[in-house]
């Protein structure tokens, strides 16, 4: 089943209903957020990898360096154990469009 993002995104400005912080595993924050239909769980990605480019010791051609930072999308954003879902409406639409928000109850 594909999920509107839109219809999500409205459900929760007029529900006002809270995301609550699941758990973190490998970069991402997980969150949980109660629709009409069930609880549905989705992720947070607190990572991104980028890759870097150094010149070999030897002078020689540059090697590539595989790198991870914290992701640029977080901005100024504070997490919080609970919070309004619409304001995780974001990282919820993102969710949405890779197919990783999940019905979990």
């Amino acid at each position: 089943m594909v999920m509107d993002k839109n219809k999500v995104k409205i459900e929760l400005y007029k529900s006002k209903v809270n995301a609550k912080f699941s758990h973190y595993v490998s970069g991402n924050l997980y969150y949980t957020v109660e629709l009409e239909d069930g609880t549905y769980q989705f992720p947070i990605e607190t990572t991104e990898d980028y890759v870097e480019y150094e010149v070999a010791d030897d002078g020689g051609d540059e090697i590539e360096i595989d790198m991870v930072r914290l992701s640029s999308d977080l901005g100024t954003t504070s997490f919080y154990n609970e919070m309004k879902g619409s304001e995780l409406n974001r990282w919820i639409g993102k969710s949405i469009d890779k197919n990783e928000f999940t019905k979990v109850g």
